[in-house]
């Protein structure tokens, strides 16, 4: 019996992942490089494979546009490994907290995100002065600096407040001159 599909239905070429979120690429996903943009060959020969957390932050229709820290790639959809959790980006300063003398509290930048697939988490590898320590960190120990916030704008929608003079009836307050 063949399956026949409905207009409600959605194409599979139809479906994207909800942007921005992070990845990694375990092993190199397909033979050759025509999965990557011809001018991010190189690039992603230096960067991929590995455990190095990559946001991906746009679809252009054609590639998805990756980040990690400074770098950028653009690459056509292949096999990504979904990392959740990470809300941090490499690059970004922030504060280790002290955790009641846990953790030497300092100020720091994070230098690497790398997935750890045996627990299923990123690690933060961080820096000062260009000097990485060899600790990995995790996130709960984290505290970014400067937290960005992102509204959705059109995700809801309101109608304009209306003013009528005859539908509204307004007391108003009067507290003399104000002279």
């Amino acid at each position: 019996m063949v399956e026949q599909r409905t207009e409600d239905q959605p194409q599979p070429e139809n479906i994207r992942p909800e942007l921005p979120d992070c990845g990694t690429y375990l092993a190199w996903p397909t033979e050759g490089e025509a999965w990557i943009h011809p001018e991010d060959v190189e690039q992603a020969r230096r960067l991929i494979p590995s455990r190095r957390v990559f946001w991906r932050i746009d679809w252009d229709g054609q590639f998805y546009h990756l980040e990690y820290g400074s770098l950028s790639l653009r690459v056509r959809p292949a096999l990504w490994t979904p990392v959740s959790g990470v809300d941090l980006h490499v690059g970004q300063q922030i504060e280790v907290l002290a955790n009641f003398g846990e953790n030497e509290g300092g100020i720091y930048r994070i230098g690497d995100i790398l997935y750890r697939p045996e627990v299923g988490t990123a690690a933060y590898y961080l820096q000062r002065n260009g000097m990485r320590l060899q600790r990995p960190w995790e996130r709960r120990a984290l505290r970014p600096l400067k937290v960005k916030h992102h509204l959705r704008t059109g995700f809801y929608s309101y109608d304009p407040p209306r003013l009528d003079d005859e539908s509204v009836d307004i007391d108003f307050l009067h507290v003399g001159d104000l002279e």
